[in-house]
């Protein structure tokens, strides 16, 4: 007996007959082993020199005729590599299983030989064997098997056996259900299994399930055609296989250089060399989404299990965003997933994240599709964890590793303990051997610790089944897995997609969709990309394209190429440098009455189905047959309906306040269809989300021009919960806005003396001007299948959600007292150019209802002034005498001198100053309004006003001092371009006359001569610009004594308001923000200067009429905040017919009880307005705890001469009969203080209501 380290396995089969003839069919190379069982099996063997081989041959034939044997046999011998000699092992009487190997290098039937060696046919007689000794095998001819030379092998076999091993954990034996196996057989590659899809291997059988064998020219040609074999089989189930790692090992350097030994496969073994496995990447994002996938459908089958029963769901199931910890190879990484729609997930991993399609297929598994391309993976749960098989690599996600519970790997049988139970074990010490498909394996203890026995000797063991426990020594020194902190590697999106216009909008859309249907997107990347492509010009032909690639070929001759004309035109207008947008514009309708007409012209049998082949090419074309601004209104109605569509299900109605209430009426209301209500709760559980998109959709697509959406902004206006608080506000506040610019019409239509204005005028709209921009370019502010499907079901679901009908208009008081002003709605009146600008007396009296109505037109006024349309300057100069009688209504003491000096406007008047009016102490002042092109002009302009300021004061004996000086600076490319010294100021940066800096002014770009547009500027670089100018000018203002400068400029929306005031400590002008939202003659009837040291935001009401400010105060740190309110407002009318009895009557105390009473309708919008359960857009959220109302009544009330205490008395009276008649309402607002101030003459009368909800 002698030693062997480092041999080959080389063994010769055998052939004899009964009659003494022997044959040798060459050597089989089987060196490759594992517990020296054979895996890996090739010939012949080319391992040791020829001669030599051909010595074992005939030693091996001599031995078998020495015993007279007959049939098949082997002879296995060990060369020994070193010495370059060889040993005799072994001969196996009987038919290997590798003996396929043979057949294929000698192209024999062995099986068949071993028949005809049966029936006594000597070997020189069959046929197999003559062709093997190059004779011919139809011939009698007798040969000698022993000297007869044989024809050489001209091919190379290698063949590998498939067990059901793992080859990840040593070669540990398997047993469990086999789901599936698949192996395609080629020419040069063949197999057998002996097992099929839904059977299984047990514990008690051989692991060895399947042979391959492959065939080449030569050994490499052999060796890569079982390569690319094994990767083709595919066996899924319970067990495990060693079919990656023989492909790995195959392809080994020392396999593939023949420098293997009998010890080899066990030294990889030992040395722990895992085959190939999924990349780290692929493994953990794989993992990740299938698990997400898995835990979103057990989720939601739950969820329709409750409803099915009757019963209500948990509240806090969530079915978009999982997280999860993976261990793979001793590392943890923790994954974050986002579901982007049905089949879609973000994974993410330490803040670096990838886009992955999971799609369920028929056996189970899932089509992955990621980084731009698609895999297979099927998972197995096993007892250390899930194993997962991406393609035919495998990895193991491993569970937490637990070392207190020993449990077993496969199933077997516990056949002895080695360890009493109780005693104390050592790390790696054998505690119990069991036996897995004929094999002893001994288990290891992973930890020091007492040990207890859980099953006794002989029990059958399941995968996972608890063998013992353990008390362990040292918890602390268990290894755990290290936690990853990288990065996943940069990664493409899961798909190829075209950089196609039409494609990026599709798929955008798609996005916004899913954002609707309740799952995540990044909302700003999905909406500049949805208003980029709407914003395309090419939009509307390549959707065009697209459609008629489908229908080209099935369209009626000649058709084809009438529609190729029109487009081809359209496509020659794109590709022009200088194409205007109108000569760009789709050809839809030209296109629709093509296809109308071709309809028209087919046979009657055939309209239908060429109208139903056209109907695609239809659709394209009637979407964009209104212009591009349509079109993109139709794309986000559809998206704001989803939204709306969903919400309005989840408000609080007919006594549902819960959540788990809406959802069980929900339930009722779709009885057959629980889908239907599991797809709301999910687009309603990502309301956040959707309220990201909502708001910033608003302010970017809707807000330029929101008369289009009213109906949606109503139903938004219209929802009533806590969470959709805000969006309901903004729909609120874009609702005033499209009404204002209704309002704004009217003014303009009142001041025109011609009805030349619609309702909602575009070229006079506030929010549709020609300088505003393009609908699609936003503005400051505050996978495709499974996306089709789910928006396509939620949309089906919301088709017949309820329009909110507009009922408030009035009561909110937008056109309060401008009845007599409005057209009739049958009216459909067009634009007229407007040619004088004398005021007519029709229009003299419209003037005097804009200046007494109680609507808020000042901004429609102001608006008028700046943009500046009219050709005349008629409809201009009447806006500038409105607003001037306005603001300071009923102080004006004559009316406004205007005249015109070049481009500039200029205007003077006189008037009472508001404090001290009616008084001893009245003082008379002078007004001025200065109208400017460009704020180039503000030096140039002074001087003309300042000599109308001298020559009025002169006239009436006044000595100007401290005069309010209004100026408007029209709309117009270099409206905003400021003096050289005004340029100089803005370089230097930082605040000007008080106001806040803006940083983009220190780049050279916006102080050029022409400076920035006024329409594009932000509000804040309005207000640097205006500051900058004003300071330049401030030696002439000082000069002509004015103490107040009031600056209007044009802005994307409204005109923005700067207040400037004289500050005589500084001698400078200072910014007041106070006079942001009104002018200085309203601001001090507000008596908005008691409240300059509070640092307030400020908010308008819905109809602003009434101006609120905020603020919020603590007595230390710890106290809880109190917020407060001041809502002041202007009431310019007292003309109920009670009011006017009164003053007929002459009786003092009815007329100030009538006076109060009138002021009911005021107060109850007032309350309405503190009590609306919404925040405001600065962030002021919930209600006050404190409010000061204060109603500053304009209209002077005749008490003079009478009984102040009886006229107290019925102040008094009315008053409380007012508080306690709304009670409710002023505790619910929180109203500490209501303070009236009445005009009087030679003076006027306060009256303070505190504390009424006490």
């Amino acid at each position: 007996m002698k030693l062997a380290p480092a041999s080959r396995h080389l063994e010769v089969q055998l052939i004899a007959d009964r009659n003494g003839n022997v044959a040798s069919l060459f050597t089989r190379d089987c060196s490759v082993q594992r517990r020296h069982q054979k895996i890996i099996e090739e010939g012949p063997a080319v391992a040791a020199p020829q001669e030599m081989l051909r010595d074992m041959e005939r030693c091996a034939r001599a031995l078998a005729k020495s015993v007279g044997y007959v049939g098949a046999a082997t002879v296995e011998y060990l060369y020994l590599i070193e010495e370059k000699t060889y040993c005799f092992l072994e001969l196996n009487p009987r038919l290997q299983v590798e003996h396929p190997v043979t057949e294929g290098i000698t192209d024999t039937n062995i099986p068949s030989i071993q028949l005809m060696i049966g029936m006594a046919i000597p070997l020189w007689r069959i046929p197999g064997m003559r062709a093997t000794f190059s004779k011919d095998p139809n011939g009698t001819d007798y040969f000698d098997t022993n000297t007869t030379p044989q024809r050489l092998p001209q091919k190379h076999v290698v063949a590998v056996r498939i067990t059901s091993e793992n080859a990840g954990d040593g070669f540990k034996p398997t047993a469990g259900r086999v789901d599936e196996v698949v192996f395609k057989p080629t020419p040069e590659v063949w197999g057998y299994f002996s097992i099929k899809g839904g059977g299984g291997i047990h514990e008690y059988s051989d692991s060895q399930f399947g042979h391959l064998f492959a065939s080449g020219p030569s050994r490499e040609a052999a060796i890569r055609a079982m390569v690319v074999a094994l990767r083709d089989v595919r066996v899924r189930g319970e067990i495990h296989t060693i079919i990656d790692y023989a492909a790995d090992m195959l392809q080994s350097p020392e396999f593939v250089n023949n420098k293997i030994h009998t010890g080899w496969l066990d030294s990889r073994i030992a040395a722990n060399v895992k085959a190939e496995r999924p990349p780290w990447h692929l493994s953990v994002i794989g993992a990740a989404a299938v698990r997400a996938h898995e835990a979103s459908a057990c989720k939601a089958a739950e969820y329709l299990g409750y409803l099915s029963k009757g019963q209500l769901p948990p509240p806090d199931i969530s079915l978009v965003y999982f997280q999860d910890d993976l261990v793979i190879d001793d590392i943890k990484y923790h994954v974050k997933v986002i579901r982007r729609g049905p089949f879609t997930f973000n994974v993410s991993v330490n803040n670096t994240a990838v886009d992955v399609v999971a799609r369920k297929l028929g056996d189970g598994g899932f089509l992955l599709q990621v980084d731009g391309e698609s895999h297979v993976l099927h998972t197995e749960e096993e007892a250390m964890g899930t194993r997962l098989v991406m393609d035919t690599l495998s990895c193991i996600i491993a569970k937490e590793a637990d070392p207190s519970r020993l449990v077993a790997l496969s199933p077997g049988k516990l056949v002895r303990q080695l360890i009493k139970d109780g005693e104390h074990v050592e790390q790696g010490q054998v505690f119990a051997e069991v036996e897995v498909m004929k094999m002893m394996m001994p288990l290891l203890c992973p930890a020091a610790g007492v040990i207890h026995f859980q099953v006794t000797e002989g029990a059958a063991l399941s995968a996972g089944e608890l063998i013992a426990r353990m008390d362990l020594d040292d918890p602390s020194k268990v290894k755990r897995a290290e936690q990853f902190n990288g990065e996943l590697p940069p990664l493409g999106p899961p798909q190829v997609y075209s950089d196609r216009v039409d494609h990026r909008f599709t798929q955008a859309l798609n996005a916004a969709k899913m954002i609707m249907a309740g799952y995540n997107y990044p909302v700003d990347d999905i909406l500049e990309e949805l208003v980029s492509c709407l914003d395309h010009p090419a939009l509307p032909l390549l959707q065009w394209h697209q459609e008629f690639s489908f229908v080209e070929s099935r369209m009626p001759p000649g058709l084809a190429a009438k529609l190729e004309a029109v487009t081809a035109e359209h496509e020659q207008a794109l590709g022009g440098s200088t194409a205007d947008r109108s000569n760009t514009e789709f050809p839809g309708r030209q296109l629709i009455g093509i296809i109308k007409g071709a309809v028209e012209a087919a046979p009657e049998n055939e309209q239908a189905m060429l109208q139903q082949q056209l109907e695609p090419l239809a659709r394209v074309a009637k979407a964009h047959s209104r212009g591009p601004e349509e079109y993109a209104r139709s794309i986000v109605q559809e998206v704001l309906s989803m939204f709306a569509g969903v919400e309005e299900k989840f408000q609080s109605s007919s006594g549902l306040t819960t959540e788990q209430e809406m959802i069980d009426a929900l339930r009722k209301s779709y009885p057959n269809d629980h889908q239907a209500v599991l797809d709301l709760v999910i687009s309603h559980q990502g309301l956040n989300h959707k309220m990201e998109l909502v708001k910033r959709i608003l302010s970017t697509l809707v807000l330029p021009n929101p008369v289009p959406y009213r109906a949606l902004l109503r139903r938004f206006a219209a929802l009533s919960s806590k969470a959709t608080a805000e969006v309901a506000l903004r729909a609120q506040q874009l609702l005033e806005v499209s009404l204002l610019a209704d309002l704004r019409a009217v003014v303009a239509r009142a001041l025109s003396g011609l009805d030349m204005f619609a309702e909602a005028d575009g070229k006079l709209s506030p929010t549709v001007s020609a300088n505003v921009g393009s609908i699609f370019s936003p503005q400051p502010s505050g996978d495709q299948a499974g996306a089709a499907a789910a928006a396509g079901t939620l949309t089906g679901m919301l088709g017949g959600s309820t329009v909110v009908p507009r009922k408030a208009t009035v009561r909110e008081g937008v056109f309060s007292g401008l009845n007599s002003l409005m057209a009739p709605r049958s009216v459909s009146p067009h634009r007229h150019s407007s040619t004088g600008g004398a005021i007519t007396p029709a229009v003299e009296h419209k003037i005097e209802t804009l200046v007494a109505a109680p609507a808020a037109v000042e901004e429609a006024l102001a608006s008028l002034i700046v943009d500046n349309q009219d050709k005349y300057l008629a409809l201009q100069y009447r806006a500038l005498v409105t607003y001037v009688k306005r603001i300071y209504y009923p102080f004006l003491l004559c009316e406004p001198q205007v005249n015109q000096h070049g481009s500039m406007l200029a205007a003077s008047w006189m008037f009472d100053d508001p404090r001290t009016a009616e008084t001893s102490a009245k003082r008379q002042n002078v007004g001025a309004f200065l109208v400017l092109t460009s704020l180039k002009e503000l030096s140039k302009g002074l001087q003309v006003v300042a000599a109308a300021i001298s020559s009025l004061a002169s006239q009436a004996g006044v000595h100007p001092s401290g005069s309010i000086l209004h100026v408007a600076v029209c709309n117009g490319s270099d409206a905003l371009a400021v003096s050289d010294g005004a340029a100089k100021l803005l370089a230097t940066g930082g605040p000007l006359l008080g106001c806040e800096a803006e940083e983009s002014f220190s780049s050279v770009e916006l102080i050029t001569s022409s400076g920035p547009r006024s329409p594009t500027a932000t509000p804040k670089q309005i207000t640097q610009v205006v500051a900058a100018a004003v300071k330049d000018a401030s030696s002439l203002l000082k000069a002509m004594k004015v103490g107040t400068v009031s600056v209007l400029a044009a802005a994307a929306l409204m005109p923005v308001r700067n207040g400037f005031v004289w500050d005589m400590e500084e001698q400078a002008y200072k910014f007041e923000p106070y006079l942001r939202q009104v002018e200085a003659p309203v601001a001090r009837l507000l008596e908005l200067d008691k409240l300059a040291s509070q640092q307030a935001v400020y908010t308008p009401s819905r109809n602003r009429q009434w101006h609120m400010y905020h603020c919020t105060e603590r007595k230390d740190q710890r106290s809880p905040a109190l917020r407060r309110t001041f809502l002041r407002g202007l009431v310019r009318q007292l003309g109920s017919p009670a009011f006017l009895a009164a003053m007929y009557s002459m009786a003092a105390d009815k007329v100030a009880s009538a006076a109060v009473d009138e002021l009911e309708s005021a107060l109850i919008n007032c309350l309405e307005e503190l009590t609306r359960p919404a925040p405001d857009h600065q962030g002021v959220t919930g209600r006050s705890d404190w409010v000061h109302i204060f109603h500053s009544v304009l209209p002077q009330l005749s008490l003079q001469g009478v009984d102040e205490g009886r006229v107290a008395g019925a102040l008094r009276s009315a008053c409380a009969a007012l508080v306690a008649k709304h009670n409710t309402l002023f505790r619910t607002a929180g109203v500490a203080v209501w303070e009236m101030r009445f005009r009087v003459p030679g003076g006027a009368w306060r009256l303070l209501v505190s504390c009424p909800t006490g």
